[in-house]
């Protein structure tokens, strides 16, 4: 609903209905994403999607929780554990940055954008680039629908939310160039399992795999009998698999290079079809197929 602000509570709830027709959560990014004011803040929208899974009993996934639920993350979470607590089935995600990225030209950025996230002009920066913002080329850039990154994650919130049992993993990638992407298309995972896990010790190395593999496909394997062999190392489990160093795995992509490789992985396999090896990318590896909703 942010992106799309006409929607009304009961086009919500109408979505909703299709999703928990056809067996599926409903995967959803809520319709305010900062603390105040009244009545227009992140948490009335988590109340609100909460709502629509009471009122129609839909499997529930809210999307990227930390750019979300801004400043008021343990709120957030309380009110999801409480719902939970109820016997709503609700997840959520999080990508490990202090900062997001969408495109200026979204609904995001109308009315008064600055005191909504706490940001000012410099705290957004042009996807690709070092270039820092100004009201000038706020303008500019806002008519040709660039992409940026918004530095407005407290890190805190980061940590709460991947505290949370039922958090998973999610980069939230946007389909671009590899010169104009937020970088966390390139380096979500191993930046959750570097500094995140073994610099920072926020979680322990088994919790984080789990919260970036089987935890994702459990989530909807009982609709997409593919993912029932995904996430898994066992017998007659699809074989994709990355062998990386827990010591040095770390992410190298930033915002001025957003597509660069991470460090620490010698081999991903992607279905037992080596796709990288210490080598670089096997860019003539096919082993990958569509998942669909189809029998397995």
């Amino acid at each position: 609903p942010e992106y799309a602000p006409s929607i009304n509570f009961n086009e919500y709830a109408a979505l909703a209905q299709v999703a928990k027709q056809a067996e599926m959560p409903l995967f959803t990014h809520i319709r305010y994403s900062s603390p105040g004011p009244a009545g227009k803040s992140s948490l009335d929208a988590i109340d609100e999607v909460l709502n629509v899974a009471r009122q129609t009993g839909v499997s529930l996934h809210v999307d990227h929780i930390p750019s979300m639920a801004t400043h008021v993350m343990p709120e957030a979470i309380a009110k999801i554990d409480a719902a939970r607590s109820e016997g709503l089935d609700i997840t959520g995600c999080f990508y490990p940055y202090t900062f997001w990225g969408t495109y200026l030209g979204s609904a995001r950025f109308a009315g008064d954008w600055q005191s909504r996230f706490r940001i000012s002009y410099n705290d957004l920066q042009l996807a690709g680039s070092s270039e820092r913002l100004t009201p000038e080329s706020f303008k500019k850039y806002q008519a040709q629908n660039k992409l940026v990154v918004a530095y407005a994650i407290p890190q805190e919130d980061v940590n709460a939310a991947l505290s949370a049992p039922w958090s998973l993993v999610g980069s939230d990638a946007i389909p671009e160039s590899s010169n104009n992407n937020h970088p966390r298309g390139a380096g979500c995972f191993s930046r959750l399992l570097g500094p995140y896990v073994r610099d920072m010790g926020a979680l322990s190395l088994m919790d984080a795999l789990a919260k970036c593999t089987i935890l994702p496909a459990k989530r909807l394997d009982a609709r997409v009998p593919m993912l029932a062999r995904k996430g898994r190392l066992q017998m007659d489990a699809d074989a994709d698999i990355t062998i990386f160093d827990p010591a040095t795995i770390a992410d190298t992509s930033t915002v001025e290079k957003p597509a660069q490789m991470s460090k620490g992985i010698s081999y991903v396999l992607v279905a037992g079809a080596i796709a990288k090896d210490p080598s670089g990318v096997k860019r003539e590896s096919r082993g990958g197929q569509a998942i669909t909703g189809q029998p397995a």
